[in-house]
């Protein structure tokens, strides 16, 4: 789509254009410039967090989607804005009415008057707008327009939800595993403390070393409290997202029960841009604009209103339905706006702005979606690359460790060379939780960015 061509086209016309379908002709290259690996071009699930085959996980998103607060407040927008568009495609309906009436009434006249006497009427009453020069038609379309609009924003609340609490889950998940790991690097290095104290005590080896024992003790203890406190607010924040409050009791998710999915599947930008719901709200508010700009015009054209009315009215009630109380009347009424001090034209203008503004707005959010599709589709090749490194350095260390332990049982080598290789062992694997969580979480970003 070209805005340019649209403003171009706003300036030079007075009533609203018809809007194309969005150019959705492009290759997969769209999101990055080169092939990308570890993803495939494809459909995305709809639920595509089943992928990482975790049942705590899929439970908490079928909790978050019944219990969130926001779902509630989109669904009643959604409700509210289709309840608005029937009231408003309502008013270009034939409106029909009845008004039974009863009235006493004196008129004065002359030096006496006339005495007092009662009304007796029924009248039916039945009115038309046609809603000529378009108005009609573009107040359907606008009101439709906006519904669309807030069942886009409803889809874009679940989308959303789903991918927070994704991302919460695995957050926690990970900041417990590190939590475990760092326990075990401590114990090893507690394990490396006694020893050089007992080579202390001896006179082997200097204070120093001790000294540097503990302090490293002391380092690795101290990154537990963020740890901690990381995954304390992980699970707040995962309760929040699914109804609850943080004192109540959830299931949790393990890291080691989330699996990576061998590949990933990425949309079809014309399924992209299609779907995505972002990208969907903002055509629909084109729409709505360019429905609003259709109105501001047929407004300032003649507004025809046919209407008529009959029934019956007498003195009394016996003889009211008598074919001689019966009155009726026809009308056309026809209104052309002469001059209202530039209000009607001032509105077309602002229509005018706003519609341009909206095809701005749809042209950023296009742009904005493929760029978090790109940050995540290369965060993902990334990460892939950091996880495979951290794996290879975490088998070196392994295999270091069994050496040296081997190495110690055949009396080359002392014990302190044993435990510093399982300490460095114990910090690769540290290094693989770190990276498998960042993968993990690249990857929901992903197909949540994908996700219909």
């Amino acid at each position: 789509m070209k805005p340019s061509f649209w403003l171009l086209v706003l300036c030079l016309t007075g009533c609203a254009p018809a809007l194309p379908a969005p150019d959705t002709a492009l290759p997969v290259t769209a999101y990055l410039p080169g092939p990308a690996s570890g993803v495939v071009p494809g459909p995305v699930a709809a639920q595509w967090w089943q992928d990482f085959s975790s049942p705590a996980l899929d439970a908490l998103v079928v909790t978050g989607l019944q219990a969130n607060p926001t779902i509630g407040e989109a669904e009643q927008n959604l409700a509210a804005a289709e309840q608005n568009a029937a009231a408003a495609n309502g008013a270009y309906l034939p409106q029909v009415g009845v008004n039974p009436n009863a009235s006493r009434q004196s008129y004065p006249s002359g030096p006496n008057g006339y005495p007092p006497y009662t009304i007796f009427s029924i009248t039916g009453t039945i009115s038309y707008d046609p809603g000529l020069f378009g108005a009609r038609r573009y107040t359907f379309e606008n009101g439709a327009a906006l519904a669309d609009y807030q069942q886009a924003e409803l889809d874009a609340a679940k989308q959303s939800l789903v991918g927070n609490i994704v991302a919460a889950a695995i957050t926690e998940a990970g900041a417990e595993a590190q939590i475990a790991v760092e326990e075990q690097i401590i114990a090893a290095e507690q394990r490396l403390l006694t020893l050089l104290n007992g080579e202390y005590a001896d006179g082997a080896i200097p204070q120093l070393s001790v000294l540097q024992q503990q302090s490293q003790i002391l380092a690795a203890q101290a990154a537990l409290p963020p740890l901690q406190s990381q995954a304390d607010e992980a699970r707040d924040r995962l309760a929040i997202l699914t109804g609850r409050l943080p004192a109540d009791a959830f299931s949790r998710v393990s890291l080691d029960e989330l699996t990576i999915p061998a590949e990933v599947p990425i949309a079809f930008p014309s399924a992209y841009l299609a779907n995505r719901p972002d990208i969907r709200a903002a055509r629909a508010g084109v729409a709505a604009q360019n429905a609003a700009l259709g109105i501001a015009v047929a407004h300032l054209y003649p507004d025809l209103t046919l209407s008529a009315n009959g029934g019956y009215a007498s003195e009394t009630l016996n003889a009211l339905f008598e074919p001689g109380a019966a009155f009726w009347t026809l009308a056309a009424n026809l209104l052309q706006p002469l001059y209202d001090g530039g209000v009607l034209h001032a509105q077309k203008r602002q229509a005018q702005a706003e519609l341009a503004a909206a095809l701005f707005a749809y042209r950023a959010a296009v742009l904005n979606a493929f760029g978090e599709a790109a940050d995540a589709l290369q965060a993902v090749q990334n990460d892939r690359t950091a996880l495979q490194s951290a794996v290879a350095a975490a088998q070196t260390a392994e295999a270091a460790f069994k050496l040296g332990s081997q190495q110690f049982s055949l009396g080359a080598v002392d014990y302190t060379t044993v435990l510093n290789a399982q300490e460095v062992a114990a910090q690769q694997a540290l290094n693989i939780v770190q990276a498998r969580t960042t993968l993990l979480l690249d990857i929901a970003r992903l197909q949540s960015a994908m996700a219909r």
